[in-house]
């Protein structure tokens, strides 16, 4: 077995072997099933110990991509190979079929069957991640390590369930000089922004309770409060971000126990509010005496313009919760995001914090603070922001090319997420299952609406975890599906060839009007 080693490389040899038989098993070279070298017998053959092919081993199974047999030795397992059937039962994706359960397509990817990943030849445009190729797998891993070496005993105890004090301490001090008031006392470390916004909603709201949210608005944020029982009202939004003009009325009619806000590059739709509305409601629900909850989980990531302020930076007098998260930024594996609450809110979110998850993993907390002290995250943030705007740039020219006549998108000036609005004659529900002939998915509007027809002309684009190859020919095959779409809309019974044939390839030259 051919495997090149630069034994002067800084990447450990144990990661190159990986990397190569990784590649090998992705591009077919090692199939599903065929039988690696045993560890012994590979070591000899590059020169090098033993141990270091066990620990390439064991990441390529950390990994799923092999299979260690106790007696027979180490078996190739590929992770996108079809599930084993089982009797009666049809695979999920079985002779390329659209999924079409009521689960199809949550917010954050096309996943039915959650296990199930997606087949590679699909391009994915509903992940709500960053792009992997960027994330500091191997700068987080040796400070990791170093952590453990140092600090191992106190690594793998429980830990302070309002979170590592020093992580605190740094966390406050990078928001303080974001003009975003904070000390270490207000922060609680979370198992990602996800669960502060659950603590959040368990602490302060009852079943039966209304929080006034965006419209559209973050789908998982529905969902929970749904679950709880909790009522949903949508404030109107455009360009700048919620309408606060409809504000008091909605505070007069509904009372509600809180307003949940995405400020920066929202999602799903990208959009900024405007200085002056962040002004606007943070005065009225100061007068209203309502809980703001600033929901800022991309907002180091922008591309162009001037950084507006927080909620929180604006609300003298307080009442505002603050929530970020290192996920998207970093790995989504991580978990690790925080909320800011006064002193009056706080120790009662402490409090369901640890009845909830006791804590976060002391581990990984203090492998965060390390790798943002010594300047890493910085270093990450300014890498990530130019390949996102590169690669939000490359999606935006390809969309303008190819898009149908009366598609609108969004540009947005950072974030993750493009937002397009449909023609009437491109619904969602029947887009879909062409996309998916076409191999490429997107997250639906849907999702993101409690209960709205507009949403059935509405989907959202994740254009910063692909390549800008895969990029393009997605967006190719977006726009074939949507040409198909349109053609059976005012002809049923036509076909991708038919529709090829009038649109001269399925696609238009034509750039959508911007907005």
């Amino acid at each position: 077995m051919h495997i090149p080693l630069d034994r002067h490389s800084v990447i450990p040899l144990y990661l190159q072997i990986e990397e190569t038989l990784r590649c090998a098993i992705l591009d077919g070279s090692l199939k599903e099933g065929d039988k690696l070298p045993s560890t012994r017998m590979l070591a000899a053959e590059l020169a090098i110990s033993r141990l270091t092919v066990e620990n390439a081993y064991g990441e390529l199974a950390a990994k799923g991509f092999l299979e260690a047999r106790r007696g027979s030795g180490a078996y190739v397992r590929h992770p996108y190979a079809p599930p084993a059937r089982t009797a009666g039962r049809p695979t999920p994706f079985d002779d390329g079929a659209f999924p079409v359960d009521p689960f199809t397509t949550g917010a954050s990817r096309l996943d039915g069957h959650a296990d199930t990943p997606l087949p590679p030849e699909v391009i994915n445009f509903a992940a709500g991640i960053g792009n992997p190729r960027i994330f500091p797998q191997e700068a987080f891993r040796k400070v990791m390590h170093s952590v453990l070496r140092r600090h191992a005993d106190e690594a793998f105890h429980y830990g302070d369930y309002c979170g590592y004090y020093p992580l605190r301490d740094t966390l406050a001090r990078i928001l303080s000089l974001q003009g975003i008031p904070a000390r270490p006392e207000q922060i609680l470390i979370t198992n990602g922004s996800q669960q502060a916004l659950s603590l959040v909603s368990q602490t302060l709201l009852r079943p039966g309770d209304t929080v006034l949210v965006e419209e559209p608005t973050y789908a998982e944020a529905l969902t929970l409060f749904a679950l709880q029982g909790i009522r949903t009202v949508p404030i109107p939004c455009d360009a700048d971000g919620l309408c606060t003009d409809a504000l008091p009325a909605l505070l007069a009619a509904h009372r509600p126990a809180l307003i949940y806000t995405i400020p920066n590059f929202q999602n799903p739709t990208g959009r900024c509010l405007s200085e002056p509305r962040r002004r606007q409601l943070v005065a009225l629900a100061a007068a209203a005496g309502v809980t703001l909850l600033e929901d800022d989980f991309v907002g180091d990531l922008r591309y162009e313009g001037a950084a507006l302020p927080s909620l929180r930076s604006l609300a003298t007098g307080g009442g505002v919760i603050y929530i970020g998260t290192f996920s998207k930024m970093l790995m989504p594996s991580i978990r690790i995001g925080y909320l800011v609450a006064d002193a009056v809110l706080y120790p009662r979110l402490a409090q369901r914090k640890h009845l909830d998850s006791f804590t976060t993993s002391s581990l990984l907390q203090r492998s965060l603070d390390a790798f943002v002290t010594v300047g890493s995250y910085q270093r990450q943030l300014q890498r990530a922001c130019r390949l996102y705007r590169r690669l939000r740039d490359v999606a935006a020219e390809a969309l303008a090319r190819h898009l149908p006549e009366g598609c609108r998108m969004e540009l947005p000036a950072g974030g993750l997420f493009l937002w397009l609005q449909l023609p009437p004659d491109i619904p969602v529900s029947r887009l879909m299952p062409l996309a998916w002939q076409e191999k490429v998915t997107f997250a639906r509007g849907a999702c993101f609406y409690r209960d709205n027809p507009q949403a059935e002309f509405t989907l959202r684009l994740n254009f910063s975890a692909n390549t800008p190859e895969r990029t393009l020919a997605g967006i190719e095959r977006l726009a074939r599906a949507m040409a198909l779409c349109r053609a059976q809309s005012r002809h049923p019974g036509h076909t991708a060839e038919s529709a090829a044939a009038e649109n001269g390839d399925g696609v238009s030259n034509r750039p959508p009007p911007m907005i």
